[in-house]
């Protein structure tokens, strides 16, 4: 296992600010106080989680029958494990001794909503062991975005917030980015690419051991409950002791609800989350086994270059200059997780999901437009437009909320066998189908006005 060595300016006791009782922190901290490192194209910065700060428990949905059971699963019990390893076409990992595999996830923060972030942290209560967050204050176009999650002053009721979602048996994090580079390499992607780097590193101070399993995701996307638990006791090829990090990856199948739960694309399947055995990845795994590889920025950082294995197969540079043996292959960085080719893409036997994309699930059309001018992919013209002209999958939220479901199903009209917990609660869906049809018409209204 490679260790991580991260700087800090004052005594680590005192990072988060005055101890309080029994040792607990503050969630009012000073940014310069926490533990950092730096790396070639940035800093990050290493709050408390939340087993380590003092907060007031706030955080209680109500939960109908159907979501209460569905959360009700810590018991292993054999025969329901063999049952649900089936479900997707494995069979249970130890039988006479089953045991679950540690889950660590990590995604990047931004302005996601917080109903989107309870319905990720509701479908994982009190499953994982680390839920890593990334904020940064720089957006993918490199344009200067406020850290939302940290206040100097007061207590942040969002962090204190998110903190308390995932359940009181995770560590929840939110770390700090900033970046010193001031353009992009490679692609426009580059920002993803490197604040994903941050996730592997608070997995590592977390304690990840090499048999346990990281999921890499987008804010607004994440397994279902039930492959999760699949994942963790189940025989999964790619988490087999024997894994050589060529091809590591169990890809989700991914049902993508648009803008809202009654709003789901008919006849597509997203392909992330994405998770990985400890083994294979930075400052987990085997340094001496899996030497690194070369990369875009300062040969450490950003995406693997061709030869180095940038398409999952192609190992031909690395192997002829020596950096590794033929037959091995470097451990994978939080971009690599997300990008990377190599591995499998599963779905339930009866074609039914194993995860949910909750995209553009945001609280106003000026979200929506300020997403698609500032993100990946980024369009600067989006922000002049009317929302149904900034992406094809927005106008087909659109069209789904004038009824028109050519290319959109009903919540309960998928077929599948899993559906997300947090709405499985007719009056939160409704909630959320209700507040996207108001922006709609308030959208529609809008540019009618403006063109009259």
């Amino acid at each position: 296992m490679t260790s991580v060595s991260l700087g800090n300016r004052n005594n680590e006791s005192h990072a988060g600010g005055p101890p309080l009782t029994q040792g607990r922190r503050s969630l009012t901290f000073d940014m310069g106080q926490l533990k950092q490192h730096h790396v070639a194209h940035g800093t990050f910065f290493f709050g408390p989680h939340s087993h380590e700060v003092d907060i007031a428990s706030t955080y209680k949905p109500e939960l109908n029958s159907i979501q209460k059971e569905l959360l009700d699963d810590e018991i292993i019990d054999v025969e329901k494990e063999k049952e649900r390893c089936a479900r997707y076409n494995f069979k249970i990992n130890n039988e006479t001794h089953p045991k679950r595999r540690r889950l660590f996830l990590g995604a990047l923060l931004g302005d996601d909503s917080m109903e989107v972030l309870e319905a990720v942290a509701m479908e994982v209560y009190d499953i994982f062991h680390t839920v890593s967050f990334i904020e940064g204050n720089t957006a993918h176009d490199l344009s200067p975005r406020k850290w939302k999650y940290y206040d100097p002053k007061h207590p942040s009721e969002k962090l204190s917030a998110l903190y308390q979602m995932y359940g009181p048996k995770s560590k929840v994090s939110v770390d700090y980015y900033n970046t010193t580079v001031t353009r992009l390499f490679g692609d426009e992607l580059f920002m993803d690419y490197v604040q994903r780097e941050g996730n592997t590193f608070r997995w590592a101070l977390n304690g990840m051991r090499e048999d346990d399993v990281a999921i890499m995701r987008d804010a607004d996307e994440i397994f279902t409950r039930d492959f999760l638990r699949a994942m963790q006791i189940c025989d999964v090829a790619e988490f087999r002791p024997d894994q050589d990090c060529r091809a590591p990856k169990v890809i989700a199948s991914t049902a993508v609800f648009e803008s809202s739960p009654n709003c789901v694309t008919k006849d597509r399947r997203w392909h992330h989350p994405d998770a990985l055995l400890g083994k294979c990845i930075e400052h987990t795994g085997n340094l001496s086994l899996h030497p690194p590889t070369k990369r875009q920025y300062a040969g450490k950082h950003g995406l693997r270059l061709h030869g180095y294995g940038a398409d999952g197969e192609d190992y031909s540079n690395y192997v002829a200059e020596g950096l590794g043996p033929e037959n091995t292959y470097p451990l994978w960085h939080g971009t690599d997780m997300r990008l990377g080719n190599g591995g499998n893409m599963y779905g339930g036997a009866d074609g039914s999901p194993t995860g949910y994309h909750f995209h553009n699930f945001f609280m106003s059309a000026d979200e929506v437009r300020y997403k698609y001018a500032t993100y990946g992919h980024a369009n600067s013209g989006a922000k002049y437009l009317p929302v149904w002209e900034v992406s094809p999958d927005v106008k087909m939220a659109v069209d789904c909320a004038h009824g028109v479901r050519d290319e959109a199903l009903d919540f309960n009209g998928t077929g599948s066998s899993v559906l997300p917990i947090y709405y499985l609660n007719d009056e939160v869906r409704n909630k959320r189908h209700q507040l996207w049809l108001q922006i709609v018409k308030a959208e529609e209204e809008h540019w009618s006005n403006r063109t009259e």
